[in-house]
Parts: C-alpha cells; sequence; structure tokens
C-alpha cells in the first residue's frame, strides 16, 4: 500500500533513438554464412541445371590442356556453360593448339581436335658425291648435299639428277617434329670406259669438242650416239660416232692416221677461173684446196674467153703452195645493125659510141643491151666467136609489143632458183567436216585468185640461202643430215624468211614485200610484185589442183597407203625418229632429201608433198567466211604465220592429206621456205 506521505513526481519523457530500436538488424555472423553458403548451392544448383557435358579429345594427347574459360571437370568431361570457349593444348614436336568452340544446348557434346607436326628436317647425300640437282614432288629443292631446315611431314616423289650419272628416282617419308630425315642416294655412273689406240700414238681424244686424253687411253665417255676425233699434228683427224650405253665399255683399236695434206692457195686475173686438179673440178679461184701429199698431180685454170693454164705439181706434207695466175684472154668481133638509127648500146653495162665499129670482145658470154626512147629495151647474151666475126642484127619493139611478148613462163632469181607462171582461177580450200582425218582448223572455204603468181619451183636450198647468211646452220636431226647443199633450208623463222624475200628483192631492184616494225616483219599492203611467201591460197591452188578441178585427197589418190614412192615422207628408216611412219614405205631418206628428187607436178613445181613444210605469207586464221574470197591474203594481225604440206616427219593419216594446215613463227627442223611473185 502507498504510503499517503510519499510524492509522487513526474519521470522527464525522452524519445527512444533509433539504434535501440533497431538491434534486431545488426549484422549476424551466422546468418550471413547461412546466407552465403545458400548462394553459393543455388548458384551450384543452377550451374548444374544449365551447364553441358563436353568431352574435347586431341590426337595425339596434348602434354598440357588448358581450358580458359569457366568449366568444371568431371571424369574426363568438362561441365560448360553454353556458349563460346577456348582452350590450348601443346605436345612437343607439334604446333601449339589454341582455338575457341561453341557449346550449344545439346546434352552431350563432342569436340574432337588435331596437332599439326612441327616439320622435319631432311638430309640428302649421294654416292658418290657430286652435285645432283634435287627434284621433291617434281619441284626443285637444291643441290646436293642438301640440308633443307624445314620440311613438312608426308611422302615425297624425290628426283636427282646429275650430268654423269643416271637419273635417281625414288620416294622418301619425311617424319615430322623436327626429326631429322637422311636419303644417301647411291647413282650409277652414266659413262663407259673407251679404249683409244692409234698408230702413231700421241694423238689428242676429243668427245663432244671435249678433250679426255692423248692416246693410248682409257676414257670415261658419256651415254649416247657420241661423235669422237682423233687429232696429231701432221696427220688427218680421224672422226668416227659410237653408240655408247652406260657402264658397257667398248675399244677403238688397230686406228691408223693418214699423213696430213698438202695446202695450195689459187688465184687469177680475172678471178672466177675454174679449177680442175687431175680432171675432176673443184671450184673457182680465189680457192684453197688441200691435196694428199707425195703425189703428182695436174692443174689447170680456165674461164671463158681466156686460155686456159695448166701446171703440174706435187705437194709435201703440210707444204703451203700460193698459186696467182693472170689468163690471156681469146678475142672474137662481133658487128651490130640496130633499127631505130637512134639507139644506144651497151655492153656489159658500158655505153658504145659508134654502133658500126668492129667491137673486139673476149670469147665469152657478154650482156648486150640497146634501147631507144619510146621503145621496149632489146636484151641479150652474146658470145663472140674466137678469131671470126659475129654480126647481130637488133630491130627493137614498141613497148607494147615487147610487154606481149615480154611474158616468160619461167624466171630465174639471182640465186639460181627457178619460178613458173601459175595462172589463176577459182578454187575450193579445206575439208569438209564428214572428211575422215579433217582438223577443225580446215574450215572449208570458196576462193576465187584473179592475179597471175610465179612460184619456186623448189624449195629454197642451204646453198641459196646461204648467199643471203652465209653463217646459217641447218644442223641435225640425229643422224639426218640437215646442212647439205642441196636439201632444203631448215630452222629459219618466218621473220627470217621475209627478211630473205626482202633481200632477194633488194638484189633485183624489186619492191620489199615486208616491212620491218620493231624488229617483227609484217607484209606490205596492199601487196606488190616484190618476193614473197605464197598465199595459202596460191599454196592450195599450185599444190592441189595442179591434175585438174577435181582434187584427190592425199597427193598420190584417196587412199592410204601410198601405192608407189612418190615423195619424202616418214618411212620404215625414220621409224626410231618419229612417232608415227608409214608401214612399208622406203624412200632412202631419214631426214629431207635433195630438192628435185622425185617427180614435179603439173605445174612443174616440186616437193609440195613431203620432203619440208613450208612458211606462208598469211597470218594463221580460224574465221569461217560467207562469201567467196578473192585473192584473200589471211588477216591483217596475228601471232602466228600459216605452214602447209607434210614433210618428212609425218607418217599419219592426217598429217599426209592436201588440207592439212598447221601454224608457227620460230625456227622448225620440219619447215622450210618456197618463195613466189605476182607476174605484175
Amino acid at each position: 500500500m502507498t504510503d499517503q506521505n510519499d510524492i509522487i513526481e513526474a519521470t522527464p519523457f525522452e524519445r527512444a533513438s533509433a539504434d535501440e530500436g533497431s538491434r534486431w538488424l545488426k549484422p549476424n555472423p551466422v546468418s550471413l554464412s547461412i546466407l552465403g553458403v545458400f548462394l553459393v548451392l543455388a548458384v551450384a544448383a543452377t550451374f548444374m541445371f544449365t551447364a553441358r557435358a563436353v568431352s574435347i579429345a586431341i590426337k595425339p594427347n596434348p602434354d598440357n590442356l588448358e581450358v580458359t574459360s569457366f568449366h568444371y571437370e568431371l571424369g574426363g568431361r568438362y561441365l560448360m556453360l553454353p556458349g563460346e570457349h577456348t582452350f590450348t593444348a601443346t605436345k612437343i614436336g607439334y604446333h601449339p593448339l589454341s582455338t575457341n568452340f561453341d557449346v550449344t544446348s545439346e546434352p552431350d557434346q563432342a569436340f574432337k581436335f588435331d596437332l599439326l607436326e612441327l616439320p622435319g628436317k631432311l638430309t640428302v647425300v649421294t654416292e658418290p658425291e657430286t652435285a645432283g640437282e634435287v627434284f621433291l614432288n617434281q619441284i626443285a629443292s637444291g643441290s646436293t648435299p642438301l640440308n633443307l631446315d624445314e620440311i613438312d611431314p608426308g611422302l615425297y616423289d624425290i628426283s636427282i639428277r646429275s650430268d654423269r650419272f643416271l637419273d635417281y628416282d625414288s620416294e622418301i617419308t619425311i617424319i615430322g617434329r623436327r626429326q631429322e630425315n637422311t636419303l644417301v642416294a647411291s647413282l650409277s655412273p652414266a659413262w663407259a670406259m673407251i679404249g683409244v689406240e692409234t698408230a702413231p700414238s700421241g694423238a689428242t681424244i676429243s668427245v663432244e669438242g671435249e678433250i679426255l686424253g692423248t692416246t693410248p687411253a682409257t676414257v670415261e665417255v658419256l651415254q649416247g650416239y657420241r661423235g669422237i676425233e682423233i687429232t696429231k699434228a701432221g696427220y688427218k683427224m680421224f672422226s668416227t660416232n659410237i653408240d655408247v650405253s652406260a657402264g658397257v665399255d667398248q675399244a677403238l683399236a688397230n686406228i691408223v692416221l693418214e699423213k696430213a695434206d698438202g695446202k695450195i692457195a689459187l688465184q687469177s686475173t680475172p678471178a672466177g677461173a675454174n679449177i680442175t686438179v687431175n680432171g675432176r673440178y673443184r671450184g673457182q679461184t680465189p680457192l684453197s684446196l688441200t691435196l694428199a701429199p707425195n703425189q703428182a698431180y695436174k692443174l689447170e685454170l680456165s674461164k671463158a674467153g681466156y686460155e686456159p693454164f695448166t701446171r703440174d705439181l706435187e705437194l709435201r706434207p703440210d707444204q703451203d703452195l700460193v698459186l696467182d695466175e693472170s689468163l690471156q684472154p681469146i678475142l672474137g668481133v662481133l658487128r651490130v645493125a640496130i633499127e631505130p638509127e637512134n639507139s644506144a648500146l651497151y655492153i656489159d653495162g658500158v655505153a658504145q659510141t659508134d654502133l658500126n665499129q668492129r667491137i673486139s670482145l673476149t670469147a665469152k658470154p657478154h650482156d648486150l643491151r640497146v634501147s631507144a626512147p619510146g621503145y621496149a629495151d632489146y636484151v641479150a647474151t652474146v658470145t663472140p666467136h674466137p678469131g671470126s666475126t659475129q654480126q647481130l642484127v637488133v630491130r627493137l619493139q614498141t613497148e607494147a609489143e615487147a610487154a606481149a611478148a615480154a611474158i616468160p613462163t619461167t624466171i630465174e632469181t639471182s640465186v639460181g632458183l627457178a619460178l613458173n607462171l601459175i595462172l589463176p582461177d577459182k578454187l575450193t580450200m579445206g575439208a569438209g567436216r564428214r572428211e575422215p582425218g579433217r582438223r577443225s582448223n580446215e574450215i572449208q572455204k570458196q576462193v576465187e585468185l584473179t592475179r597471175a603468181f610465179y612460184l619456186a619451183t623448189t624449195e629454197l636450198t642451204n646453198l641459196q640461202y646461204k648467199a643471203f647468211d652465209s653463217g646459217h646452220d641447218s644442223g641435225m636431226l640425229g643422224r639426218a643430215l640437215l646442212n647439205d647443199d642441196n636439201r632444203p633450208v631448215v630452222n629459219v623463222s618466218w621473220n627470217d624468211a621475209a627478211r630473205f624475200c626482202n633481200w632477194l628483192s633488194q638484189q633485183e631492184g624489186l619492191p620489199l614485200a615486208y616491212k620491218n616494225v620493231d624488229g617483227l616483219m609484217q607484209p606490205v599492203t596492199p601487196m606488190n610484185t616484190g618476193y614473197r611467201l605464197p598465199t595459202e591460197a596460191e599454196w592450195s591452188w599450185a599444190a592441189r589442183y595442179a591434175s585438174g578441178p577435181t582434187p584427190s585427197r592425199f597427193p598420190w589418190g584417196d587412199a592410204m597407203p601410198p601405192a608407189t614412192v612418190s615423195a619424202n615422207y616418214a618411212d620404215e628408216s625414220a621409224a626410231n625418229m618419229v612417232p608415227y611412219y608409214i608401214s612399208d614405205y622406203t624412200d632412202n631418206y631419214r631426214g629431207p632429201s635433195p630438192v628435185k628428187t622425185y617427180s614435179a607436178n603439173e605445174f612443174g613445181i616440186y616437193d609440195l608433198a613431203g620432203n619440208v613444210a613450208e612458211w606462208i605469207h598469211d597470218y594463221y586464221s580460224l574465221s569461217i567466211p560467207r562469201e567467196t574470197l578473192v585473192d584473200p591474203t589471211g588477216p591483217e594481225h596475228a601471232e602466228y604465220h600459216v605452214i602447209r604440206g607434210s614433210n618428212y616427219k609425218h607418217g599419219r593419216f592426217s598429217e599426209l592429206r592436201w588440207t592439212y594446215r598447221d601454224y608457227g613463227l620460230e625456227p622448225r627442223a620440219d619447215v622450210g621456205i618456197r618463195i613466189a611473185r605476182y607476174l605484175e
């Protein structure tokens, strides 16, 4: 019970502070730990439900594999969230692999990768040691001894080429991972030992121009068909050819050298005298001859219009004799009666002042020309008779009269090449689409020739071409002779052929048919009367239509093989030189034959079939004309020129036909030259 005396006092009021009222919100370590565990479990549960099982297989097994993106490895697999991930794998001997890969929403995914081997090393040596060019997969890779520091692993074809050894061809498997790979190639010699003995000894042995020793000797000679020369001062050179097979030794024994010839240099005044020795013609002065020593010879110099000179002589071995003789002229007398009276007379280009005088001339051919205004020149060759007077009556023709009579059916060039006149007509060039053996470039076309032309009766010979290019050498093709004087010149380009035509035109005062443009010859347009190569239409007309309006398929008829030997084709003797030849056909020439070996056609033209093919004036074209072509000369410009005619290397059905066409520009051993020119 409250004492009534107690005093009840009021207590001062104060607002409770916020801290005191929020003590339950203060951090509690236990609570935070529980919360953290909960969150981790939640994240783990989320990862486990959303992650995908991924396997990564790498061949070969890497030494180290590092997955740089978030993952969890479990029993050789990786748990990864869908999306892009990255890993890096390394292994000694292999290129490092670092790549990205995408994990999809599929539940179970596998990725496979391969490590690439590092390059290996390769050493190639030869036994015996020699420098040889090495080819890997047909690519030149260096010379032995060869060391390649980096070469990709795998199987390679390997070849070694060395001048004095047989070709080496094999395979090699390159091991990578920076490992050493070594190939020791055993090379087989490509030579044989050739023993050479001579009488007398001490002669120099040369093979293909290389000096190999002095007799008696056994020398190494590379395989092949080799020319051997034996030389010794004071003796004639001995030469032979042998077929050398690698490892098959041979002996050239009992070679007896002959004493060297004596030499004589012959000159005369005037020059150009014919030389005969013991009745045998040897050439014209000036000339150097070699004659066997210690023998009696009768030498004779002769020239038209001069007294002959004779002398007996005998030469010692290695003697050099010089003879210079002045020939005595033989004179005859010429008297000329000329109409009209105001004419001028020229003999050998020299004007004669008195037409009524007796003209003393040497008894040899002289060029005579008579001219007068308004008249055609009279040109003739006269040969005065020794000790007598020869009379000549000349009546000049008007230019119109002379023009009609002056068209010769045959003309001859300054190099001795004859050309026959061929009159123009209509013809069909090419072959029908269904003709057996036809090629796509034998396009059939109708042609009309309106201009008469001259065509060389023979192909240009080596001797005739050397008047233009004295240093030209047609060479050899295997054992086939190409350089004889009377065989067709070959190994000349189209440009060289055009240059020859221009040179010949210059010699005879004709316009040039070709022009030089930046070093290349091009036809002059319009075509003039200078010497040139025949157009393709002219060649076709002269070759295929010489026998009449109905041409044959082949030069000999319409069926294979030729019934008789009528031209120089690839025959039995050329079987080892060409891929195709005519069985049971023998013309006795492996290479070109001398011109005029076989009969001429009805136009008097030789070798339009066989022997050598021929350069043509026209540029090569495959155009298809829609109308008749009149005097066609081919396109204005192209890269190549036409080649027509079969040759000594042809033995196939298609090549032997008249319509066979070829093309080219550079020199070939089976292509020669035939020239032509317009009449006017």
